[in-house]
Order: structure tokens, then C-alpha cells, then sequence
């Protein structure tokens, strides 16, 4: 049976699970890249998703719960490793900041590739990004007024939350979106959304979003 709770929800976060949460996150788009890149679907021309979307704009190395090692190195700049005992507000606002930008810039690529629906930066980023990340360098990426994430103002449990459940809903809309494209194959949201997201995010409005909670196995 299916859990209809929420595993990460407003005022009971665990730092073990938000972990989980980023790294899940971080593998996903990875994968996910990696196989835009080789889509035997008859028009995606494009074959740099990943180095634009993922190896240009990840700048942190996650250590899940079971070890498993998501993420990268690109720079000194900002370059932060996290894991289930160690999390600062920096790693993490880092961390939110480059998975915007990966996200505007995948879903806007998308949009100028040969895919039958070009609707990807307005119904993915533009609808559910709607908060504004600041990073250390003053720079701000997001859009909406939902919450200002900012360096010393960043860890108000409802808007965090909310923002968990905006960005799995978001991916997971992504990978229908890519799933049904009739330009692209038909199965990134088993591979990238349903074998990969395996927590659940309650917003405060009590909704839940993701899949059955595992725990996620070495590979």
C-alpha cells in the first residue's frame, strides 16, 4: 500500500531524509541528461544536457544515508560536500541556488530542441519555481514572491517545505511531460522519476508528493 504521508513535511524535518531528498534529486538530473543525450526518439537533436545542464551548474558532492555518492566537483568557488551529519545553511543554499539554475536551463534547452512541446521553462520552472535563492555572491535566481532564500534567512520550515514539494512536483512533471513527448522516449518517468524519487514531501496544505519511501540501494 502505497504511504499517503509525507516523509519530509512542514515542522518535521529530519536532516537524514532532506539528505536523501538531495541526493535523489541530484542523480535524477544527472540520469536524466545523460539520457537526453543518447534519446533514440526521432527529433531530439541536441546531445549536451548534461554538460550544460548538470556538469556546468552542480558544484556539490552528496553522501547519501547507504554512501552512495551523488554530485561533483567543478569548483573551489562554493564547493560544498554534504552527507546525513553534515549540512550547513551555506551547503545548502549553495545547493538550492545550482539546482535552479539547472533546472531554468535544462527546461529552457528543451524548449529550443526539436521536441513536440515547447511549453517545458513555462509549465516546469516558471509554474513551480516560485521563490527567489540568493546565493553567497549576491546572485538571485527564481521567480514569483513566494519566499526570499537568502544567506542567514534561509531555514523557515513551511516555505523550505514548500519549496521540497514544488521541486519534486516540478521534476516529476518533467518526466511526464518528456514520457509523453512523442519527439522523445517514452520512459523517463520509470526511470528517472518512479525508480529514483523515493520519499514523499508534504506541503502545508497537507499535499503529498513522490513515491514510497526506501531506502536507496548502492550503485
Amino acid at each position: 500500500m502505497a504511504n499517503p504521508h509525507g516523509d519530509l513535511k512542514p515542522g518535521g524535518q529530519n536532516q537524514r531524509e532532506l539528505v536523501q531528498l538531495l541526493a535523489m534529486l541530484t542523480y535524477s538530473l544527472e540520469g536524466l541528461c545523460q539520457k537526453l543525450d543518447n534519446d533514440t526518439g526521432s527529433a531530439v537533436a541536441l546531445a549536451t544536457y548534461e554538460a550544460n545542464c548538470y556538469i556546468a551548474k552542480i558544484n556539490t558532492i552528496i553522501e547519501d544515508c547507504v554512501g552512495n555518492r551523488r554530485g561533483q566537483f567543478r569548483a573551489e568557488h562554493h564547493f560544498y560536500e554534504i552527507s546525513p551529519g553534515g549540512l550547513t545553511d551555506q551547503a545548502l543554499l549553495e545547493w538550492m541556488y545550482n539546482y535552479f539554475d539547472a533546472i531554468q536551463t535544462l527546461t529552457e534547452q528543451l524548449d529550443a530542441d526539436n521536441m513536440a512541446v515547447a511549453t517545458y521553462e513555462a509549465d516546469v520552472y516558471e509554474e513551480h519555481y516560485t521563490a527567489i535563492v540568493e546565493n553567497q555572491d549576491g546572485n538571485s535566481i527564481g521567480n514569483g514572491t513566494d519566499y526570499y532564500f537568502r544567506p542567514g534567512g534561509l531555514r523557515n520550515a513551511k516555505a523550505f517545505t514548500d519549496g521540497l514539494y514544488n521541486a519534486v512536483d516540478a521534476w516529476g512533471l518533467l518526466c511526464a511531460m518528456l514520457t509523453s513527448d512523442a519527439n522523445a522516449d517514452d520512459d523517463y518517468t520509470a526511470l528517472w522519476y518512479t525508480a529514483t524519487i523515493l520519499l514523499r514531501v508534504e506541503d502545508t496544505l497537507g499535499n503529498v508528493i513522490g513515491n514510497d519511501r526506501t531506502d536507496m540501494k548502492n550503485s
